[in-house]
């Protein structure tokens, strides 16, 4: 096939595959309307509530919209073999050896740790999941973000993650659950697998190394503006910010930022006005320990909300309405608005995946400090993540940035694939930034464990490519490309280590947002 002809028909599959979706929501909409009708309706008509549901099921599936649903999920693998892009998206490459686990979604097993190896054959995966203990691979027919946390996390652990666009080949490995399976990623990108013998699974399963020791900071200071980060008072999210200030070319901007550094928490609950909080606090942290890995969602919620009952003193507004005033950004107009930011990043420290983490990898949860990097939003017309190193195949000449795969010095980027997704956030103001002390330690991938807020929130809107240049206009979209692969590349010459960026660009000019290590990736 001809270049041109592939493009196009990627083009046509990123189309579709947009009204597929428009579809597939359309239609679970209706039997969402349609169904909670069901009980009224039947008793009105005195008909039984299965008939309704038949009934009404009937109809959704008469309609047009269900049936050109149907036609675009047969012509999805017609597309895919026109286009030579095989049925499988590998997302983390590797091979896994275990007995097969069928489950509804990720998110149903985390926490859970199996006792021999598994492989876990899931129809969803929502991102942000905690990759269960033993798990050697995770097969899913579901689209993944490869720069989701949990697709970091799988390659960290060097745990095979792919997604198969085959029904048949999904139906398959779900028909051999409690089977030993043996997976692989053949050279062209397909995974293979084949029934292994039962002793083959009982070996250990893969541990995470538990990371050396954290340290534990204390408190400097109530706010401190960009030019005062260091790596006693935040995190790796603010230092490397810090350290590329006055390095980047000017066609490289950096947004305004200050922080909360490390202890301002500790500070604030020690507040007398906090008194009561603070011993409820304690009491759930002490339930959290002795509870270990039975921890319901709940008691971890009840944690959240005494964090967001927090009061703050004078000091903390003053010195931080002090810094932010320095640096020219906007005191927001609602300072409780704002307060209540600070207090969600720092309950993040309790949500469940982040939990799960820090007891899969044995960090004491009284060992993890929260700092609050606070920047303007760039109002990005794109965003982007870039990976200096090629995640996939390790090859360090090669940039991977989402859509495009570059070599390093060269203008030529390889398109990978179109954007396809079908809802944008949209924003302005400011961002409350998580940055712990247990986000970016060696081998451990903690980025997206903890909550980043924007004030105001910001407005989901439906995205509709079809006059997109990025789309379109192939001057356009070579030039955007390229300046990203260019952007990874200057980022880790000064960084001096493969880096995990993300970035944006806004009405012509690019930034960078924020930067860290690259997980997975051995520096040399």
């Amino acid at each position: 096939m001809t270049r041109f002809g592939k493009e196009w028909s990627l083009r046509a599959e990123a189309v579709l595959d947009r009204l597929g979706r428009a579809l597939g929501a359309f239609i679970d909409r209706y039997y969402e309307l349609l169904q909670p009708k069901a009980e009224s309706v039947g008793r009105a008509f005195r008909a039984d509530t299965w008939a309704v549901r038949l009934f009404s099921e009937e109809v959704v599936r008469g309609r047009p919209a269900f049936v050109l649903s149907m036609l675009l999920r047969q012509f999805d693998p017609v597309l895919r073999k026109s286009a030579e892009l095989g049925y499988w998206q590998v997302v983390s490459p590797g091979a896994g050896t275990g007995q097969v686990e069928v489950v509804d979604t990720l998110g149903a097993v985390q926490g859970k740790s199996f006792a021999r190896p598994t492989i876990i054959v899931t129809d969803k995966v929502a991102g942000d999941e905690e990759i269960p203990g033993g798990v050697t691979a995770i097969i899913t027919p579901d689209t993944t973000d490869i720069v989701s946390h949990v697709a970091i996390r799988a390659r960290n652990a060097q745990v095979l993650f792919a997604t198969c666009y085959d029904p048949e080949v999904i139906g398959q490995l779900k028909s051999l659950s409690g089977h030993c399976l043996k997976l692989s990623v053949h050279a062209k990108g397909d995974v293979m697998f084949e029934e292994s013998p039962d002793e083959t699974a009982v070996t250990s399963a893969r541990i995470l190394e538990v990371p050396t020791p954290i340290s534990r900071p204390g408190f400097t200071a109530h706010a401190v503006s960009a030019s005062d980060f260091n790596e006693k008072n935040l995190g790796g999210k603010s230092n490397n910010l810090r350290r590329l200030q006055g390095k980047l070319p000017k066609w490289i901007g950096l947004p305004t930022s200050v922080a909360l550094p490390f202890g301002v928490f500790e500070k604030v609950l020690a507040e007398e006005n906090n008194k009561e909080i603070a011993k409820r606090y304690k009491e759930l942290t002490r339930r959290v320990d002795e509870g270990a890995q039975k921890v319901k969602g709940e008691l971890l919620g009840e944690l959240r909300k005494a964090i967001l009952a927090l009061k703050a003193p004078d000091e903390l507004v003053s010195s931080l309405h002090k810094v932010v005033e320095g640096e020219g950004i906007a005191w927001p107009a609602h300072w409780d608005d704002a307060w209540m930011c600070v207090k969600r990043v720092w309950g993040s420290k309790w949500n469940e995946r982040a939990h799960l983490s820090r007891m899969a990898r044995g960090i004491p949860h009284e060992d993890l400090f929260m700092a609050v990097l606070v920047q303007e939003v760039v109002e990005a017309d794109y965003s982007f993540v870039i990976h200096t190193v090629n995640p996939f195949t390790g090859d360090r000449d090669e940039i991977y940035a989402e859509v495009v795969l570059s070599r390093k010095g060269e203008a030529k980027p390889q398109l990978m694939t179109f954007p396809s997704k079908s809802v944008g956030l949209f924003g302005g103001g400011l961002i409350f930034r998580s940055d712990s002390n247990g986000e970016d330690l060696a081998g451990y991938a903690g980025a997206g464990l903890y909550d980043s807020v924007m004030l105001p929130p910001p407005i989901k809107a439906p995205l509709d490519y079809t006059y997109d240049p990025l789309v379109w206009n192939e001057g356009f979209r070579r030039d955007l490309l390229v300046t990203i692969a260019n952007i990874g590349t200057v980022v880790e010459k000064i960084l001096g280590c493969p880096q995990d960026i993300e970035g944006a660009y806004s009405k012509g000019e690019y930034y960078v947002v924020q930067t860290r290590p690259q997980v997975g990736i051995e520096n040399e």
